[in-house]
């Protein structure tokens, strides 16, 4: 993906919350890719947070493609799927009219089992049926995805059950590397 420049727009897990820089997901692509990959995510940020500064991302480095992963925070204050995909369809729209390439990342899984989101709703379960239903989106709409949580155990998190680990960190890089791979041929 020479001369290509991958804009990832983001919460914690994009970010690489608690990992060393130079160990994130978007640091490893960007060395096995050799293209300019930039950061966006923010820790604790939701689709809505995402989707107010998308355009001005956007427009500031015009990227030729998007990475959204999002949508677990939303969950935390108990929004619902519908309310998440509308942001995230949103977002989408910003960068075709830009003429940005999108990918929608499909967040990882929770092994955080026991925590209750903001409506007492059991904060895994509702990460892995949003996965389902975000899968469901991509392939409606025909838009080409990277399921950051294939081939995840629970041994790639830290130990809140929810953000990756340096090994769930290779794992990310590892999915979304082959995704982009095959889009670039």
């Amino acid at each position: 993906m020479i001369n290509s420049k991958i804009l990832c727009l983001g919460d914690s897990i994009t970010f690489g919350y608690e990992i060393e820089v130079s160990q994130r997901w978007t640091n490893l692509l960007q060395e096995n890719l050799n293209c300019n990959v930039l950061n966006f995510g923010i820790n604790g940020d939701t689709t809505s947070g995402m989707l107010a500064r998308c355009e001005r991302l956007l427009l500031e480095h015009q990227p030729t493609h998007l990475i959204i992963l999002g949508g677990t925070n939303d969950l935390w204050f108990g929004l619902t799927d519908g309310f998440i995909i509308s942001n995230i369809y949103a977002i989408i729209k910003q960068a075709k009219h830009n003429n940005v390439e999108v990918i929608i990342g499909i967040p990882t899984p929770s092994y955080n089992l026991e925590e209750l989101n903001f409506k007492n709703k059991n904060y895994s379960d509702t990460i892995n049926n949003f996965r389902k239903s975000l899968i469901n989106f991509c392939v409606y709409k025909d838009l080409n995805y990277i399921d950051f949580g294939a081939n995840m155990k629970d041994y790639h998190f830290l130990d809140d059950g929810i953000h990756p680990n340096e090994a769930g960190q290779i794992v990310m890089n590892e999915n979304a590397l082959g995704i982009l791979k095959k889009l670039n041929n």
